[in-house]
């Protein structure tokens, strides 16, 4: 607060910075107090900043650093870095550059991406074949309307996949076909369908979740691949239009930015090696990473100097296809405009699937993304964007993001601040307790993404956040020989049974 200065003694306001010193975000701990000979409670609390020197020094703030970082090694295994990573001068003698280390970092995330991520052609063509074999097997079913279509979602879908992606697959019934809206009849059709998918050959057909919200059906397609026989697992749910509207906007953000699809699968890559993907387990789902990312990007500028900063200032990363100007959009020239509002018409509010009343606002630019692609081509092309863009979100996500106050949202505009929970309580009654993270579905935005997240296990992935950019920080100050870009993401995605190491902070 800026106005402390005329509130505060300037000694008091030296030691309660001294204080400040001492508390570590990630564990919500003060470390102990290195001017006392006893550490108990009764000697000293928060606040109390007579216990701190009456003249406060250099000598005394990294006093209070030792202290607070012996605690960060004892609880959380490694010390944070915060300190950027690319140097502004240079760099020190027997230590790597840190824009080295962010172009290195970068030519291996593309690598990586090309080797493991990209889909071929081939792969297409086979999910194409797939799913036009099991539209013919429903229609041949008789057990839905003429016009009946299936369609491709997801990761298979979205451009954030990668060629071993599942084949997620919805039944879209068409409009007139009332006889599906009551969900036992649905359920019902799908239980006579899986019967059918198995005398056409599917595998492993399993019904165990037609029962839920959306009901699915499991299954194997076989598929002749060269003359190899592989088998193609599908889930197939019933009318799930949101889920495709959600798929018709990601893929809009991968057309039109390659960093963005290199950049999500790295991080995804990072989330299933540390083990903090599985909502099962009441950690986040691929969707909410990518979710996050595209927030991250929306919210941010990449500067000619290549710093990332938060703001309206300038040019985002990624244009918000829910806010961008269609007219901008058409010739990204001058600055950077936003529509004032999202245009509510009979073909953009859509009516939700199983809430009753509520209509869902589907509009998102989606026409003539040849110019925003090479906006934001153009917008990123530095060698070492990837490798910057990847530590800014780690860095965004461990230190900067204000989780007690914000939510994590595509809704709102450049210019305006970021979404805050009192208003998510107020309109759509989000607890205002429940510390961590939260994410508003870009479409149903009474919906948290983040919803199973646990306070513990949300403790755990900010942590995650903070590891992988020490890692990233601490690549630069190494003694010895440096790693690799390639070294580098191993290392970033380290498998947690292989995690034997603690990050140790390098002196500066």
């Amino acid at each position: 607060n800026d106005a402390n200065q005329f509130l505060l003694k300037r000694d008091i306001l030296a030691k309660m910075r001294l204080e400040y010193e001492l508390w570590c975000p990630l564990v919500e701990k003060f470390a102990p107090n290195p001017f006392l000979a006893s550490n108990n409670k009764a000697s000293w609390l928060p606040g109390d900043v007579s216990a701190f020197p009456h003249s406060v020094t250099k000598d005394h703030i990294s006093k209070c650093e030792e202290s607070r970082a012996k605690m960060q090694q004892e609880l959380l295994g490694f010390v944070p870095r915060q300190n950027p990573v690319k140097a502004p001068q240079g760099h020190r003698k027997g230590k790597k550059n840190g824009r080295i280390v962010l172009k290195e970092l970068s030519v291996a995330m593309e690598e990586i991406y090309q080797e493991e991520y990209a889909v071929s052609d081939e792969v297409w063509k086979r999910r194409e074949a797939v799913r036009s074999t099991v539209e013919r097997t429903v229609t041949e079913s008789g057990e839905f309307p003429p016009g009946t279509k299936v369609t491709v979602f997801g990761s298979s879908a979205n451009g954030f996949g990668s060629p071993n992606s599942d084949l997620d697959l919805c039944l879209q019934v068409p409009s007139s076909a009332t006889q599906f809206s009551k969900e036992e009849n649905g359920v019902e059709a799908m239980t006579n369908l899986a019967a059918k998918l198995t005398e056409a050959g599917m595998t492993d057909v399993d019904t165990v979740r037609l029962t839920a919200r959306i009901p699915i059906v499991k299954f194997n397609v076989p598929y002749n691949d060269g003359g190899e026989k592989i088998l193609v697992e599908c889930d197939l749910s019933l009318q799930n239009p949101l889920a495709c509207l959600n798929t018709s906007l990601l893929h809009a953000y991968s057309k039109i930015s390659h960093n963005t699809c290199v950049l999500a699968s790295i991080i995804k890559r990072w989330a299933k090696s540390r083990e903090i993907n599985n909502p099962s387990e009441h950690t986040l789902s691929s969707y909410g990473y990518v979710i996050m990312l595209i927030h991250f990007l929306t919210s941010h500028t990449l500067t000619k100097s290549g710093n990332v900063v938060r703001g309206c200032q300038g040019s985002p990363i990624l244009p918000n296809l829910q806010w961008v100007d269609p007219l901008w959009a058409q010739n990204p020239a001058g600055p950077y405009r936003e529509i004032p509002a999202k245009p509510k018409t009979q073909h953009s509010m859509v009516q939700h699937p199983t809430e009753a009343g509520y209509f869902v606002n589907s509009y998102f630019y989606s026409s003539g993304l040849l110019g925003l692609k090479n906006f934001c081509a153009s917008n990123c092309c530095d060698d070492s964007a990837l490798g910057t863009l990847l530590a800014a979100f780690y860095h965004y996500f461990a230190y900067d993001f204000d989780y007690k106050k914000h939510v994590v949202s595509l809704s709102s505009k450049q210019a305006s601040p970021p979404l805050e929970r009192e208003i998510k309580a107020e309109e759509d009654g989000w607890s205002l307790f429940r510390h961590g993270l939260a994410i508003e579905d870009p479409f149903e935005l009474f919906y948290d993404v983040a919803h199973v997240v646990k306070a513990t296990n949300f403790q755990h992935i900010r942590k995650e956040f903070c590891l992988a950019y020490t890692k990233i920080v601490n690549s630069s100050s190494v003694t010895g020989a440096f790693p690799t870009g390639r070294e580098l993401i191993d290392s970033i995605c380290e498998p947690v049974d292989d995690d034997k190491t603690q990050i140790q902070r390098d002196p500066l």
